[in-house]
């Protein structure tokens, strides 16, 4: 047959129209054996597509010939290879030629030609036979494109759906549709699990079945049937190596399957088996398994679409295992946000305007407002909806939208309204940023009912108002009697007498400053303690304070050394009530401290969190100005750095130390600052430092 008779031809199916080419080839040059075989560059394996011999070829020698062809051309990348005795050893050949059939560069088959005769092919024989070369590489590049279309069928259906997060069931029937063959009786696809709502990325335990087929069943049967990986260890790490393994016979596979396992397959029939790995980068995502009616493999090719199409159906199953773990995540998330008894606000950030994400149960409840109409509204609308009186939301409207959502700082204040049941509230509102991988994406605002703290406070208050009250009165009078037996008959009383009126007198005047520290501290607790607030420079204030106590230092042997930043912005303070702040901490340090050391006093403006120390406490009020009040002293233990803002609490030190002090002037240092939106807190000894440090912030008057 010529050559245009061969390309005239219609309808031929592959394998003959290059049989026939082959008998064309040998009629033109010496052939005892030839062949054209595809070539999958995922398998590396050839598949032969069509053999011609002259005579016989021993078993032997055609398994050989292929193995080492598959060894051959994938690493030699001439288009013409020229055998010669030392390629043929171990076959009765003396000589070929392997022509490599390319598409667009790439290797798709191989035509081999073989001859027992010595250096049988020469130039002129390889130019005379290139014609029926190239219509063989023709005839392989339609097969494969031929082959290919169902893969990418099912790539393009899959790619039409992936967007809607399709279900294991879809994907699994896209391929029964598009590539399971006549013989193929069961598909499977099974995803690793769990998927943990609290630990999402937690090691598998067990492969489910998600999706299905039967040929005698049909779709969805046997979905939620479990095998725990324990069992499969050395399956599941080999697959993850080779990505598709395949069990040719199921009677050598069915040892490593438990009896329910075994007792399926035999139901179904199964003789052959294929497990092909669905993988998305960095993480395994599940396994399609395919059964067959044969006992033998799928085909390379078959495989091949297989292994291509997983690759991509991979996308959409990492797509619906997202999906599942956001509904779950969301899920979890809602009911921790339901759970919480404190109204939750998740605020996103918008270029003309902040909207609400989510709001919880408590938030519905206690401002009255739908839960589905305010996720998705924004912030100045929902200031605008929920029931608060003029002044509240007026000054909700200037904190809330004055400053950007994604702003690091943590804002806070409280309001009075009316609870949806009549009777007034308390409300005590908390804003803080929501970061991710470094970024603020939004901000999260809690509100809280504190009427009941407020009412038990105010109680306590009064109470202890009341009783210190009470006891003033004899304090008063103890203390007015002894001063006055000390000057009016203090030389004509006995020593031990004058003693024990003087301890009289020391202990009266002691009380009093603690009764009036407690009321003072109550007072603060519950903002009954007024402040007289003004402008002022806090460097003024430092060195007032430094000069009126300069004096008890230098009597301690103590040296106050002072470092402050002159253009230190003005902060709202009450001046007398800082002063009193600053008086706690360096008569701390001075009394702690040993002769002959340093209290180091700095301050410095903070515009960021970036210029806080490590140690400050996440809802300092920025921008601030930032004070430090350092001692050369022992300095806190770690374990009482909690503790030394706490009533009446004295450190280790100070009890063996036998210093005098009530345990009360840090606890109304602490209650004075809070009132002025500011934040304290120490920082203890560790190796290679001495002493303590106390810290506090005062926001700027501009902030």
């Amino acid at each position: 047959m010529t050559y245009v008779e061969i390309q005239a031809e219609r309808g031929l199916p592959t394998a003959e129209r290059l049989r026939r080419l082959l008998q064309a080839i040998a009629h033109d040059v010496p052939v005892q054996f030839g062949g054209v075989c595809s070539f999958y560059e995922q398998l590396n394996r050839l598949e032969s597509i069509v053999e011609y011999a002259a005579a016989p070829l021993p078993s032997g020698d055609q398994f050989r010939l292929r193995r080492w062809l598959e060894a051959f051309v994938a690493t030699d990348d001439r288009e013409i290879i020229v055998l010669t005795p030392d390629n043929l050893i171990g076959t009765v050949f003396q000589s070929g030629l392997v022509f490599r059939l390319l598409l667009a560069g790439e290797l798709i088959g191989v035509l081999v030609l073989l001859t027992t005769t010595p250096a049988a092919y020469t130039l002129a024989d390889v130019q005379r036979i290139s014609p029926w070369v190239e219509m063989a590489r023709l005839v392989v590049e339609n097969q494969h494109l031929h082959d290919n279309q169902a893969a990418a069928h099912v790539i393009q259906s899959a790619a039409r759906i992936i967007g809607d997060a399709p279900s294991p069931q879809t994907l699994l029937n896209l391929l029964r549709d598009h590539l399971f063959n006549p013989h193929v009786v069961l598909g499977l696809l099974l995803f690793y699990g769990p998927l943990q709502e609290n630990r999402p990325n937690a090691p598998f335990d067990y492969l489910e079945v998600q999706g299905s087929w039967l040929r005698r069943y049909g779709e969805g049967v046997g979905q939620g049937i479990r095998f725990y990986l324990d069992q499969y260890a050395d399956l599941i790490d080999e697959l993850d190596t080779h990505r598709v393994l395949t069990f040719p016979n199921i009677k050598a596979f069915q040892a490593r399957l438990d009896p329910l396992v075994r007792a399926f397959l035999r139901a179904e029939r199964v003789r052959a088996v294929t497990f092909i790995a669905l993988h998305a980068p960095q993480r395994r995502l599940g396994i399609i398994a395919i059964g067959t009616d044969r006992p033998h493999p799928l085909t390379p090719l078959e495989l091949d679409n297989f292994r291509t199409v997983s690759e991509f159906l991979a996308v959409g199953t990492m797509a619906h295992v997202l999906q599942q773990q956001h509904d779950q995540i969301q899920r979890a998330r809602s009911a921790l946000l339901d759970a919480v008894n404190d109204g939750v606000m998740m605020v996103l950030p918008n270029p003309h305007n902040p909207y609400v994400l989510t709001v919880n149960d408590c938030f519905t409840r206690m401002f009255q407002l739908n839960q589905l109409a305010a996720q998705g509204m924004s912030l100045a609308e929902l200031l605008n909806r929920i029931q608060l009186p003029d002044d509240a939301r007026q000054e909700l409207r200037r904190q809330w939208l004055s400053s950007p959502v994604n702003d690091s700082s943590v804002l806070k204040g409280e309001f009075a309204m009316m609870h949806p049941d009549g009777y007034p509230v308390t409300i005590a509102w908390y804003s803080a940023p929501v970061y991710h991988a470094g970024r603020v994406m939004g901000r999260i605002y809690t509100f809280h009912d504190i009427s009941p703290e407020r009412t038990s406070a105010m109680l306590r208050a009064n109470f202890i108002s009341w009783v210190s009250h009470e006891l003033r009165t004899p304090l008063t009078s103890i203390k007015g009697f002894s001063e006055f037996i000390l000057e009016a008959a203090g030389d004509q009383l006995p020593p031990v007498a004058r003693d024990y009126t003087e301890i009289i007198l020391q202990s009266a005047t002691h009380l009093n400053r603690v009764f009036t520290d407690i009321i003072e501290i109550a007072r603060a607790d519950t903002g009954q303690l007024r402040l007289n607030i003004t402008d002022a420079h806090l460097p003024d204030i430092i060195l007032n304070t430094v000069a009126r106590l300069e004096a008890q230092a230098n009597a301690h042997g103590h040296t106050i050394s002072v470092e402050m930043d002159d253009h230190l912005p003005p902060v709202r303070v009450d001046t007398s009530r800082l002063a009193q702040v600053l008086s706690h901490l360096l008569l701390n340090a001075i009394q702690y401290t040993p002769p002959d050391t340093r209290i180091h006093i700095s301050t410095h403006y903070v515009g960021t969190r970036s210029h806080l120390p490590a140690s400050a406490p996440p809802d300092v009020m920025l921008p601030g100005v930032l004070v430090t009040v350092a001692d050369e002293g022992a300095g806190i233990a770690p374990e009482e750095i909690e503790q030394v803002f706490l009533p009446f609490f004295r450190t280790k030190e100070a009890r063996a130390s036998k210093i005098a002090g009530t345990g009360l002037g840090l606890t109304m240092a602490r209650s004075i600052l809070e009132l002025h939106r500011g934040k304290i807190w120490v920082e203890g000894r560790r190796r290679g430092r001495r002493g303590a440090t106390f810290l506090f912030t005062l926001p700027t008057a501009e902030g």
